[in-house]
């Protein structure tokens, strides 16, 4: 008999945004709750990605200038995706804000006195954490899951589910080395908040941003429950990453900050744009790997300057280069000089005209001709999340194959599909993160508890 002294009311597998989101809400409404982490450390892809958040905050936004509105982020959420679910992006950008406040209050996360514009977004909603690393969102939420008496069990991967003699799901199986195989059972529910599988669906080890060991085993545990799987045909490529270090490195901040919003691309074999450096991500990514070698990405020394100095931390001497001239850097790159100096001074009247007649990219206000000295990153697009994974409702409900909530299971984060589409627009996945998983760790706090049975 499993006795009351013993009890878990929720078991969250996964400890990045989403899970800790869950965990933190499900025990802060009383519930006690064990997390499972397969690796030996929390955060997984969350403690390293670039800690930037999409929100809506209109007094901030106003402050600097900047009309906003959440339908304009619920449009270019849509216009990104392409085929996403509006009712689960309608709740990423109207709960947007609160989330950002939630960090900000209840755990003293600093966001940098900026907000910045990234590729496919409309305007500049994106709050960038201090030191750009996720990292710095991850510690405090630990902190307060501890506080909280959240169970973490490391190195401790998902095996399966346990059932009811109904078959209703009542918790996890779980293997750790050294142990073997323990059923830990959930007097509530289950959520998943595993990330996605972008490790297993690179085409190599080194073209894809995500740490190693991301897999899709945990959806498969959940397929073969009945859990309807979407969208699993989608792979966002990361267009802002480096062929020249491995990983996610520095390039894409770099160049998300610097090279994207006031440089250019170049095709090397022609020396020419090719495409609007700030479009969505699957626009970009799907123009770079139709060329036939590594387009190369053009910025200048009063760019950085405009970014500041935090720009200094994600530079490499061997991926961010700096050349006194355009012809060095052309001549380095092996691009056609000639070409290269009509495509700069092409690109610098039309910033001088605050209008791109070749490719429509929107030029920004402190945007200036670029000039000597000149910085060039080697550009390649890297695996960097899957869209698809398990449907869910907007309660963050794992939905069956049948359309119906499968009883006591929740999911978050990006183990689920539909929320983007095919393209999540930067900044977008920790928004999405913390918003279902506050969402499903609230909705497992308040089902009522399993009855006691023997198991």
């Amino acid at each position: 008999m499993f006795t009351s002294k013993n009890r878990i009311d929720v078991v969250v597998v996964g400890s990045g945004f989403a899970g800790l989101s869950a965990a933190i809400e499900a025990a802060q409404a009383g519930c006690c709750v064990h997390m499972l982490e397969e690796r030996d450390f929390c955060g997984g892809n969350s403690w390293i990605s670039g800690g930037a958040l999409a929100a809506i905050d209109t007094d901030r936004q106003r402050r600097h200038g900047i009309d906003d509105s959440t339908r304009l982020m619920f449009e270019d959420m849509m216009n990104a995706g392409r085929c996403n679910n509006p009712q689960l992006v309608k709740l990423v950008c109207m709960h947007s804000f609160e989330v950002l406040q939630w960090l900000r209050r209840d755990f003293g996360v600093k966001f940098m006195d900026r907000l910045e514009q990234l590729g496919g977004h409309s305007a500049p909603r994106c709050h960038s954490v201090e030191e750009i690393q996720g990292r710095n969102i991850i510690n405090p939420m630990l902190a307060r899951a501890s506080r909280l008496g959240v169970k973490i069990h490391l190195q401790t991967q998902m095996a399966g589910f346990t059932y009811s003699d109904e078959h209703f799901i009542t918790g996890v199986v779980s293997h750790k080395p050294g142990a073997g195989a323990q059923n830990i059972y959930a007097n509530k529910a289950v959520i998943l908040a595993t990330g996605g599988f972008s490790g297993e669906a690179a085409e190599a080890d080194d073209l894809c941003t995500s740490l190693d060991g991301s897999g899709s085993e945990v959806l498969q545990i959940a397929a073969q429950a009945g859990a309807e799987l979407i969208d699993m045909e989608h792979l966002q490529m990361l267009p802002c990453a480096s062929p020249d270090e491995q990983g996610r490195g520095v390039a894409p901040v770099f160049a998300s900050y610097v090279i994207f919003p006031y440089g250019f691309m170049v095709d090397p074999s022609t020396g020419k744009r090719f495409t609007n450096e700030w479009a969505d991500r699957k626009t970009r990514a799907d123009a770079m790997r139709a060329l036939s070698s590594y387009p190369v990405g053009i910025t200048d020394q009063r760019a950085l300057e405009v970014v500041g100095d935090m720009v200094y931390d994600h530079m490499d001497e061997n991926v961010t280069r700096c050349f006194d001239s355009l012809e060095a850097l052309a001549t380095f790159h092996q691009l056609p000089y000639v070409t290269l100096q009509d495509t700069l001074r092409t690109y610098n009247r039309y910033v001088k005209q605050r209008c791109d007649a070749d490719f429509g990219k929107s030029i920004p206000v402190k945007a200036r001709p670029l000039q000597a000295p000149f910085y060039s990153v080697r550009l390649w697009p890297k695996a960097h999340s899957t869209m698809g994974g398990i449907r869910i409702s907007p309660q963050a409900e794992v939905l069956h194959q049948s359309g119906q909530p499968i009883p006591r299971l929740y999911a978050a984060g990006e183990v689920t599909g539909g929320i983007h589409g095919m393209s999540r627009l930067g900044g977008c996945a920790i928004t999405e993160c913390l918003v279902f998983g506050r969402m499903a760790g609230r909705q497992a706090a308040m089902l009522t508890d399993i009855k006691e049975m023997d198991r």
